[in-house]
């Protein structure tokens, strides 16, 4: 179910507050829970993904990696460039061999490839596939498929 405005706000100010203090995970894992894509996306907005994604150790959890590659990858139309920076970096971070989330990899990548595949298509729509983002997404997929 999506989040009315209201509801919107609350969690707003309520993840905020968590991002003050660096708690990512409770911030990530609160956002994707409610697969609503808008949040997911004006939190990405809020956090520098490289800190976010490459920082010693790891902020996000394998499944909480797992869920963000799900849920940017779903429209790759609106936010493109956010969302295949976030992509890019947190896609590196999966591993087929975790005991947790590893049998969802294949399945979640195929369908990334596949959406990625579509905006491929219509360069002039979304000019985002021009991008060397793009690009070195689009290989860090291809070299997990295989």
């Amino acid at each position: 179910l999506a989040a009315t405005e209201r509801q919107r706000a609350e969690l707003a100010a309520s993840l905020a507050g968590l991002l003050q203090e660096s708690k990512f995970e409770e911030a990530f894992s609160k956002v994707l829970s409610l697969s609503d894509l808008k949040l997911v996306t004006w939190l990405c907005k809020s956090v520098d993904a490289r800190y976010v994604l490459k920082k010693e150790p790891r902020l996000l959890s394998p499944p909480v990696v797992l869920s963000l590659v799900q849920q940017l990858g779903f429209d790759l139309t609106r936010d493109a460039e956010l969302k295949v920076t976030w992509l890019r970096d947190a896609i590196m971070l999966l591993d087929h061999r975790d005991a947790i989330v590893g049998a969802h990899v294949p399945g979640i990548i195929k369908q990334l490839q596949i959406n990625l595949s579509a905006l491929e298509r219509n360069p002039d729509a979304y000019p985002i596939v021009q991008t060397n983002d793009f690009h070195l997404l689009l290989l860090v997929i291809k070299s997990i498929a295989e």
